[in-house]
């Protein structure tokens, strides 16, 4: 049974941050860069049928590396409009989430 966390752990902001534009576009950039690892990761999955019967840990690995700097950007950002303690924000996430029927338990 799969655990129903997800951890990430402490994410350290860069050092060079600010509350503009290019900075929010930033995390447009890397949620696209997601979507298309994605789509190729899929694209292997399909191609070869079920995901363990060829080798998927370089798409994996690349879809994995994605969905790490697009958190890496939206941290950026957070930080960037000074909050440093970000968990306030994902239990209000998680309780409109669960009004919403998404998480049932």
């Amino acid at each position: 049974m799969q655990s129903k966390w997800v951890r990430v752990g402490s994410v350290r902001r860069f050092d060079n941050i600010a509350s503009d534009k290019a900075q929010a576009l930033k995390v447009l950039e890397e949620a696209a860069e997601v979507f298309g690892a994605y789509q190729t990761w899929e694209r292997e999955v399909t191609r070869w049928g079920n995901p363990r019967s060829f080798d998927s840990y370089p798409f994996r690995q690349d879809l994995m590396d994605e969905c790490a700097d697009l958190i890496q950007a939206t941290l950026n950002l957070v930080a960037a409009l000074g909050v440093e303690d970000f968990r306030p924000w994902m239990k209000a996430c998680e309780e409109r989430n669960r009004k919403r029927g998404r998480i049932t338990k």
